[in-house]
């Protein structure tokens, strides 16, 4: 079985991309929505009655890495299965969470998950209620991700994360600022020289910056833009 997959940005729990994607396509039960972060969809223990809306209106899997702005109590408290190789957490019949570091095979093509990112605003959020520190990844979470991209290099094709590689922070005009800290970014850079060079290696997507911008001809930011992964094209 083969089916067409798309790919977008923060969504922040908003139906009306998915509503203007059904619009303009004819969507299939074999289509597959990916997120990259940030869809916010599974906020508070209201979220089945979101994730209801979210299946009546895409009749396909969406598939969503976490950002800054998940409850990830939530999500952490969700057990876990497999799909396409790769661990999820099962948030409804046909939307799943893709765990940090986890690999799938989706479609003849190979993809490299890592979601969580850093919030600046974590200082006029609360805790427990509209912030979560389990959205910046832990150093067991990314030694896992570091062995899981070594062991895996030659294979992938596609790779999605929440925050970009480091560099690609200077060619962004929207900044947010790091804590000194904090060093995923600088990894997700080390990552990335890793695989720009492998032959199989197309695309590495990103969101959390809210652009839609082209860094390298291999590294793209993802906010509003849904596009076809198949050609890189935006469908609106």
């Amino acid at each position: 079985m083969t089916g067409r997959i798309f790919i977008t940005g923060d969504k922040h729990r908003t139906m009306v991309p998915l509503f203007r994607l059904a619009e303009r396509v004819e969507l299939q039960k074999t289509d597959v929505l990916l997120i990259a972060g940030d869809a916010g969809y599974v906020w508070n223990d209201d979220y089945p009655y979101t994730i209801k809306s979210l299946e009546q209106i895409f009749p396909g899997t969406i598939a969503f890495i976490d950002g800054n702005h998940e409850n990830h109590a939530i999500l952490n408290g969700m057990g876990v299965s497999v799909w396409q190789g790769g661990k999820v957490h099962r948030v409804g019949e046909r939307v799943l969470h893709w765990m940090r570091g986890e690999v799938y095979d989706l479609y003849g093509k190979t993809f490299f998950a890592f979601g969580g990112g850093q919030s600046v605003d974590k200082d006029r959020r609360e805790e427990g209620v509209s912030w979560w520190k389990e959205e910046e990844p832990t150093e067991a979470e990314m030694e896992y991700g570091t062995k899981q991209l070594q062991a895996h290099q030659k294979d992938i094709d596609y790779v999605i994360t929440h925050e970009p590689p480091f560099f690609a922070r200077g060619q962004i005009a929207r900044q947010k600022e790091l804590g000194e800290a904090y060093r995923f970014p600088h990894l997700l850079e080390q990552w990335y020289r890793l695989l720009e060079t492998q032959e199989r290696f197309q695309m590495w997507y990103f969101g959390h910056m809210h652009v839609d911008q082209t860094i390298t001809p291999k590294l793209r930011g993802l906010h509003q833009d849904i596009l076809l992964l198949e050609t890189g094209q935006s469908i609106w």
